[in-house]
């Protein structure tokens, strides 16, 4: 988590904006970006320095014992990618996107050789469909997300026969969050339209404690193509649920 946080304090101090306005705003489709808050994004670049540092990094280091491979630049570099690309602009500069593509690669743990010889249009689309492929993986998704907080966390699966008595309630699209206490213990449900339970859990937070408290800010719902978010707080810390856009459970990030 140490070295996740420098990467996204360091990447953040050093960004330049460079976008042109393409084309034609429909030239090349990147789908997924607004779950990263890149798809009003104006495009940055950056500074070589910086780019010369991230490729010196040793990501595998980074994921730890984890076999998946990627990052939250992963994105960062995607959103680029029609910067790019020859449907959208005339003059391209080939060099920054070859090393940015080297970037992704390196972060992925890809054989270089899979894009050797490809044109410019072959290398986007391959590095599209990679990222496409990642973001449908539940399991890469908190790895590809930059925050702060801790997590991600599952909770823990709670079954009692009884009706749980919520002492809060949230609608959703898919039906509503409801928030009840048991023993102390925060538990959290997930249900449909028609009232059945699509999940529920015990929250916990780091080290497996038992979280004592948990909120809805105002408007805490957010949509996007990916998932169903909703802003939380517990403890007076920032909570981050992230479910599917059919209520199912996700995970979820708790602030420091």
């Amino acid at each position: 988590m140490e070295i996740r946080s420098l990467i996204i304090i360091f990447l953040t101090l050093n960004l330049i904006s460079f976008g042109q306005e393409p084309d034609s705003k429909d030239c090349y489709e990147i789908k997924y970006l607004d779950f990263f808050g890149l798809d009003q994004m104006e495009i940055i670049k950056w500074p070589q320095s910086e780019l010369d540092g991230l490729m010196k990094m040793d990501f595998a280091k980074d994921r730890g014992q984890s076999k998946i491979k990627t990052n939250f630049i992963i994105p960062m570099i995607v959103y680029q990618l029609k910067e790019y690309h020859p449907n959208c602009y005339a003059k391209i500069d080939t060099t920054y996107f070859n090393k940015i593509s080297d970037l992704y690669l390196k972060i992925r743990d890809i054989d270089s050789i899979k894009l050797l010889n490809k044109s410019i249009i072959e290398k986007i689309n391959f590095i599209r469909a990679d990222f496409y492929s990642q973001v449908e993986n539940v399991d890469y998704l908190p790895k590809m997300t930059a925050t702060f907080d801790d997590g991600p966390f599952y909770g823990v699966d709670f079954e009692q026969k009884l009706e749980l008595k919520p002492i809060k309630i949230q609608e959703t699209e898919f039906g509503t969050l409801n928030v009840s206490k048991v023993k102390e213990k925060i538990i959290l449900t997930g249900k449909n339209k028609k009232g059945a339970i699509i999940w529920q859990k015990a929250i916990t937070g780091l080290s497996d404690r038992s979280l004592t408290e948990l909120h809805f800010i105002e408007n805490p719902m957010e949509y996007n193509s990916v998932a169903t978010v909703a802003h939380m707080y517990s403890e007076g810390e920032r909570f981050t649920l992230y479910l599917k856009n059919d209520g199912s459970f996700m995970y979820y990030f708790h602030s420091w």
